[in-house]
């Protein structure tokens, strides 16, 4: 992963705020969390579907996060301005989709909304996707919902929540490639093995 170039971060956040009010009428009506929820959202950007996420959950604990630090002083500085302050239970870091420094079982909800092709050397790849995948069950309580969308290799992300034993409970396609969707994650056990089958 690497930090975004400046036209490419400057692009994605002029529409943040219209993006996440799509991608929170796509999965917000099928997705039920607990009261007291604890929430994570990777690659959050400026914070747009964060903002939406806290006022309409309510969250005990939402950690928002993206690689890129310039991401996290963006979404420092929108989310501040839009609350007016810091709601309790809100945080703010930068964090490595390969690496989560979260421990195992932490949040009840994990959300990576178009974010896990950047993961990869090139969004065409298929290398690094399902470490990320296999961090992300890691900190998810069993039960809890993996919440995104992505419109590069989605058949692969597909089968590889799959083999991590992730459940689908929702997915929308807006055009050919592109999925939204919720996933859960099965009862604690241990996944099975990666096969290797779909490296690019």
């Amino acid at each position: 992963m690497s930090e975004m170039p400046a036209f490419s971060r400057w692009f994605i956040n002029r529409s943040t705020g219209r993006r996440a009010r799509s991608q929170l009428a796509a999965f917000g009506p099928h997705l039920v969390l607990p009261t007291g929820a604890r929430l994570l959202e990777l690659g959050a950007g400026r914070g747009g579907l964060s903002a939406r996420l806290y006022e309409q959950y309510r969250p005990a604990r939402l950690v928002v996060t993206d690689y890129d630090p310039a991401q996290v002083a963006e979404a420092t500085e929108y989310l501040g301005r839009r609350w007016n302050g810091w709601p309790a239970g809100v945080e703010l870091r930068s964090a490595n989709a390969l690496s989560l420094p979260f421990d195992r079982s932490t949040f009840d909800a994990v959300f990576a909304m178009d974010v896990l092709h950047h993961v990869e050397a090139r969004h065409a790849d298929y290398a690094q996707r399902p470490t990320a995948l296999r961090e992300i069950r890691r900190v998810l309580v069993p039960g809890g919902h993996f919440v995104f969308a992505e419109f590069t290799r989605v058949p692969d992300v597909e089968a590889t929540l799959r083999d991590l034993g992730f459940v689908a409970e929702f997915g929308r396609r807006r055009w050919p490639h592109h999925l939204t969707a919720i996933y859960r994650r099965a009862p604690d056990e241990a996944p099975p093995p990666m096969d290797g089958s779909r490296k690019s």
